[in-house]
């Protein structure tokens, strides 16, 4: 997963110069070659019109019925008659001829240009598809030649001033995206990372208890160790990995999003009550009171009883290793949320170990490390509330606060 945010950059502008290469063949190679081969078509369909009639004349018995069924484009020609001499060659150019079309003749004038045939010149802002034709008839005693050119030069300045609006947009977006996937890549490093180093501690985190019961085990079958004393102790560590598997497997499903949470409707003091039977067994072996303090009416709330009562238990069990003598468990409730407090008179907790309270297998100055507040912090999120750590008057306070129901 090194380098992942390059790669993605990387990715992003090999994508924009494919797509600015197909863009430019299409625009400059396609394009150009299909209005040259309309250009062509309507020349010869106007050409093949022309020698149906008869020029310079108001006579309308010249004219052919025909005219009607002319195939029709959007590409029209412009007509240039030339002056021919009696060798029937062009001898010059009619005089009102436009300043382009007179380029035209200089370059038609001297070459020995086929009848008939779609020729091209370019000049710098001009872009000609022309054909000659030279026809002969009896009434005028003359041939007369006529050159019809179709212009496709506004068409080439407007696609070399798309290629630059298509270059700048593009430039834009991929400037954009390179921005978005430099980040989204960043991001993916860090959940790498903090996924490594979760499986990491996890690892850590089990191996203890796991060469606790080992070292014990092994004592019991050399015949060294006091078998009551260290099955108390197999026993206590077993509890220990335990708990702590099951801590690991709900906080990876919450981060997958397969822990759906069961609401129901419930006084929350009914679940604060039982957090507090839940940890007697520790109170009662470390001399700690825990000293209750909520309202007389019932405070409803719409939760996962099961995953709260968890979450205010880690905090309790948290609160009962550094409290000297008392943890008191305060519920207080308006009409937005209701704020559950447990406070211990403890030494509190180190002011550089706050930012870090609920991170996963935080080690703070303790030494100690655990996932228990880190999965508290999970559940509260999830029942849309929020959790804070701070120190108090006489030691480490807890504040989760929750919606209340309506």
């Amino acid at each position: 997963m090194k380098n992942i945010k390059l790669r993605i950059v990387y990715l992003i502008l090999c994508s924009a110069l494919l797509l600015f290469a197909l863009f430019m063949l299409a625009v400059n190679l396609i394009i150009p070659a299909h209005f040259v081969r309309e250009a062509k078509k309507a020349l010869i369909s106007e050409a093949r019109y022309q020698n149906r009639t008869i020029p310079y004349t108001d006579d309308e018995s010249f004219f052919d019925d025909e005219w009607s069924d002319a195939e029709e484009h959007f590409l029209t020609p412009s007509i240039v008659f030339l002056e021919l001499d009696n060798a029937n060659q062009s001898s010059g150019w009619n005089r009102d001829a436009y300043r382009l079309e007179k380029k035209l003749l200089e370059y038609y004038t001297g070459r020995e240009l086929s009848l008939n045939q779609c020729y091209t010149f370019k000049t710098d802002r001009h872009h000609l598809i022309f054909m000659s034709v030279q026809e002969e008839q009896a009434d005028w005693g003359k041939p007369y030649a006529y050159i019809m050119y179709i212009d496709i030069g506004p068409i080439t300045r407007y696609i070399v001033t798309l290629n630059w609006v298509f270059f700048a947009v593009l430039l834009a977006i991929s400037s954009v995206m390179c921005l978005l996937g430099f980040r989204f890549g960043r991001d993916i490093e860090k959940e790498a990372e903090r996924q490594q180093t979760f499986f990491q501690n996890a690892s850590h985190e089990l191996k203890t208890p796991l060469m606790a019961i080992q070292g014990y085990a092994e004592g019991i079958q050399a015949g060294v160790m006091d078998t009551g004393s260290a099955a108390e102790v197999i026993l206590e560590e077993s509890d220990r990995m335990t708990e702590l598997v099951e801590e690991l497997l709900d906080i990876s499903k919450i981060d997958m999003g397969r822990q759906p949470l069961t609401l129901s409707e419930m006084d929350v003091r009914e679940l604060l009550y039982d957090s507090i039977r839940a940890v007697e067994p520790i109170v009662a072996g470390g001399g700690i009171t825990i000293t209750p303090d909520f309202p007389e009416e019932p405070v409803m709330v719409s939760c996962d009883d099961t995953r709260l009562r968890r979450a205010v238990t880690n905090i309790l069990s948290n609160g009962v290793r550094y409290a000297r003598s008392e943890l008191r468990l305060t519920c207080r409730a308006d009409r937005r949320q209701v704020t559950i407090r447990i406070q211990d008179d403890g030494d509190g907790i180190a002011e550089e170990d706050l930012p870090h309270i609920f991170d996963r297998f935080y080690m703070g100055r303790s030494g100690k490390s655990g996932i228990g507040l880190a999965l508290t912090k999970e559940i509260v999120h999830l029942h849309k509330g929020t959790i804070r750590a701070y120190n108090g008057e006489t030691g480490a306070v807890f504040e989760i606060s929750i919606p209340v129901s309506r």
